[in-house]
């Protein structure tokens, strides 16, 4: 009887081969990862017993989030981008969050800018309760009462006819502050990458060693943005003005929304220096809170 051999299968060429072997060793490392995963939840979930054992405790670390991402960008190697490294964390990150509490945001996207919720829902997550406001108010009066954790409202402009930011001014520890900026990784892929929001929340940011710092001034009519922006140079804090704004034209002052590139404590004693020095002409200085400076396109802090 003549023997017939069993025919070769084309598909488990040599390279065939080499190929199925490295498809098990990522089959094994995604297993690894997974892992590393469900282990980081359970750490995560230790650290929120502990908040809530602690009187007063907040959930919500923007600092410690842009430490984290600003760490990762910074030892990454290799081919994969960065950007989705970074994009890959902040669900990570939205996520835990989650986990330690009730989270939430509103954001403010008015018509024709829906680029405002796409930003919020990548720099918060995908899963995260999200409403849509086309105005301002009722995302400032929602973070006031506590409905939701964080909004999300277009960073101020020169030319806003109803601003949403002197609504921040006042003191108290429950009125809603700047928390971050996002996005906070750039990506010159995005189709909204020109648009820029600013988060809140009723707590004060904390510093990661590249933040900016905004402030409200109210000052006389008389003393110009140039005047303002002397007096805090002078006192060793230099100022940009991002926009004026005065509630009609009969008014006796104007409100002038600076940043200072650094993380300055509300009680900073060289506030007070030019508060004091200019008292004749500065009504008022109010801590607006701040925000970790984003990563820029090529990772060197340059958009």
């Amino acid at each position: 009887m003549r023997a017939f051999s069993k025919p070769k299968n084309p598909a488990m060429t040599a390279p065939s081969k080499a190929i199925d072997k490295l498809r098990r060793s990522i089959d094994v490392i995604d297993d690894e990862m997974h892992d590393l995963l469900m282990r980081r939840v359970k750490i995560v979930e230790k650290i929120g017993a502990l908040k809530d054992s602690a009187p007063g405790a907040l959930f919500i670390r923007p600092e410690r989030e842009a430490k984290i991402l600003r760490r990762l960008v910074s030892r990454h190697k290799g081919s994969f981008p960065a950007a989705v490294v970074a994009r890959i964390w902040r669900e990570l990150l939205a996520s835990t969050t989650r986990l330690q509490g009730p989270f939430s945001v509103a954001v403010n996207a008015p018509e024709k800018s829906v680029g405002y919720w796409d930003m919020a829902r990548d720099h918060y997550g995908s899963a995260t309760r999200m409403s849509l406001h086309r105005l301002a108010n009722p995302v400032l009066n929602a973070v006031l009462n506590g409905s939701v954790t964080v909004g999300v409202l277009p960073m101020p402009a020169e030319d806003d006819a109803d601003p949403w930011w002197p609504k921040l001014i006042g003191a108290g520890e429950n009125l809603p502050r700047v928390i971050a900026r996002v996005p906070f990784i750039e990506n010159g892929n995005g189709r909204f990458e020109d648009l820029s929001a600013l988060a809140i929340a009723r707590t004060q940011p904390g510093e990661t060693g590249d933040d900016v710092t905004l402030f409200a001034v109210e000052a006389t009519v008389g003393f110009s943005r140039g005047g303002i922006q002397e007096a805090f140079i002078t006192a060793g804090l230099p100022a940009n003005t991002i926009a004026v704004w005065s509630e009609s034209r009969k008014a006796t002052s104007h409100l002038h929304l600076i940043e200072i590139a650094a993380y300055i404590q509300p009680d900073d004693d060289r506030i007070a220096t030019v508060a004091d020095a200019h008292g004749e002409h500065i009504i008022r200085i109010t801590n607006l809170g701040g925000y970790a400076v984003p990563i820029g396109r090529d990772f060197s802090g340059e958009a």
